[in-house]
């Protein structure tokens, strides 16, 4: 007797919950970039890539930003939530699986790299500021 396929897969599909996507540099959401931008800083520093002193500041500048908002908008629980998504994942002693996430994480790296040492960059960084002078008190 043969069993269907398809209802296997689908259970096999069903059987962990999907991954959440990952924070997007291209989003039109200043919250959703700038947690891109740590991410991916925190990902370079996880994989030993050069980051542009340039970069890395505009990065912690944004992120700063940004940080402040969310525990504004929803206290210390909120910002460590937030702290907490950006953060590269911990492999332990799986080389393998940690190299492979970085070859992965390269590009976007390199990437967002290239965004903030750039004058849309520069521009990134003068939308966070801009947002973090006029938060209400």
């Amino acid at each position: 007797m043969r069993v269907g396929l398809i209802p296997l897969l689908l259970l096999l599909g069903c059987a962990a919950p999907p991954e959440a996507a990952a924070p997007s540099l291209d989003s039109p959401d200043p919250a959703t970039r700038s947690q891109a931008i740590g991410r991916l800083i925190r990902a370079g520093q996880a994989c030993n890539l050069m980051l542009s002193v340039t970069t890395l500041d505009r990065a912690a500048r944004i992120e700063a930003a940004a940080i402040e908002q969310r525990e504004r908008a929803g206290g210390t629980a909120a910002r460590d939530e937030y702290l907490r998504n950006m953060a590269a994942p911990d492999f332990g002693s799986a080389r393998q699986e940690h190299d492979r996430w970085c070859a992965g994480q390269q590009p976007e790296v390199e990437r967002m790299n290239a965004l903030l040492s750039s004058p849309a960059g520069a521009a990134l960084l003068q939308q966070a500021e801009v947002t973090r002078a006029v938060r209400p008190y």
